[in-house]
């Protein structure tokens, strides 16, 4: 779409031919010899108006390559009134002096002012062609670039908001539970009231996080708990919190639930062996400290947190980040507060 057709090499071998001939019937109608096609349509006349044809489409063409490298004027209409009259004149000229070698070395005389006028005035109106077939070309692009480049961002906003719904639902984490609460049903109905209960405490606060940008940290806090006593019926390690600080801050909501459920997905599966989560409180960030055991198929790394990092780059300037120090593998985001959420 954005390469003009006038470049195609096969238009331009073509193009002359068509345009010459009928600028050499244009030009015998005007004098009123259209009877010289019985005679000999194939004349000296036809090749020199295909010549001259090659040659203003060919200029033509190169000074559309110039003009888009041109980087002044900068005003459109200004550009486009200096490439019309410099590309006519030109025109004009160039036609003069060909028409001139013509006649004087092939005619043995110099053309008249009204030779030279019927041909400058039909050429330059092909110049012109030329022009207007560029600027069409120029905003039919801009037209459609623009209307691509609007579907493209619907696009990427259905699919932000689809991923979005997704990671509310969870529906991994959903069929696991339900299906743990299906299988206790049958053997321990008390077992299974409890899951219910832990089970749709943490989706009643995943559902309507939709609808708050930052909640306390404390309020994050109480719904982990419930998440990790989910966690205690289904087939992962079991997790135990170690060090918890308490602090008055802020966090996007869900962002302790989902760091803490990638790093148990993301560690081998024991029944002897248990996960001890330690959440700290460092100036600017919230930490969470864990012995890795990860899985074979994949270690839990900073790119696993893409999702969660683009929410926390519109509060603040610091990064979502997973890094190793010593015998532990420490995830940390940064504190919030009220002030930040509001682009003061």
């Amino acid at each position: 779409m954005k390469k003009l057709f006038v470049h195609h090499p096969f238009f331009r071998l073509l193009s002359p031919l068509f345009s010459g001939a009928l600028v050499y019937l244009l030009i015998l109608l005007i004098n009123n010899n259209i009877g010289q096609l019985q005679e000999a349509f194939l004349g000296q006349e036809l090749y020199m108006c295909i010549g001259l044809a090659y040659l203003i489409q060919e200029y033509s063409r190169i000074s559309l390559l110039l003009f888009e490298r041109l980087q002044r004027p900068t005003s459109f209409l200004w550009r486009l009134a200096l490439q019309l009259v410099s590309s006519i004149l030109i025109c004009m000229g160039l036609i003069s002096a060909a028409m001139y070698l013509y006649f004087t070395n092939m005619l043995g005389y110099t053309p008249n002012g009204r030779e030279l006028l019927i041909f400058n005035s039909i050429f330059s109106l092909i110049t012109m062609i030329y022009l207007v077939l560029y600027v069409s070309h120029q905003f039919l692009y801009k037209i459609n670039t623009d209307r691509i480049s609007r579907e493209m961002t619907a696009k990427q906003e259905i699919e932000a908001d689809f991923q979005q719904y997704r990671r509310g639902i969870n529906p991994e984490l959903l069929f696991e539970s339900l299906e743990a609460l299906l299988v206790l049903m049958k053997r321990k109905p008390e077992a299974a009231e409890r899951l219910s209960d832990h089970f749709s405490s943490v989706y009643r606060y995943i559902l309507a996080k939709k609808k708050r940008e930052l909640v306390p940290f404390s309020e994050e806090l109480d719904t982990l708990a419930e998440l990790i006593q989910l966690f205690i019926h289904l087939p992962y390690r079991k997790i135990v919190l170690g060090k918890v600080a308490e602090c008055d801050t802020y966090v996007v909501p869900g962002s302790l639930l989902t760091i803490v459920e990638r790093v148990v997905r993301s560690t081998i599966v024991s029944e002897e062996s248990q996960l001890t989560l330690d959440i700290l409180d460092t100036p600017g960030t919230i930490q969470v400290q864990y012995r890795p055991e990860e899985v074979l198929r994949g270690a839990f790394q900073t790119e696993d947190l893409n999702d969660l990092a683009g929410n926390y780059r519109f509060y603040s300037d610091r990064a979502v980040r997973v890094v190793k120090k010593d015998s532990y593998k420490i995830v940390e985001i940064p504190k919030l507060s009220l002030d930040e959420s509001s682009h003061s």
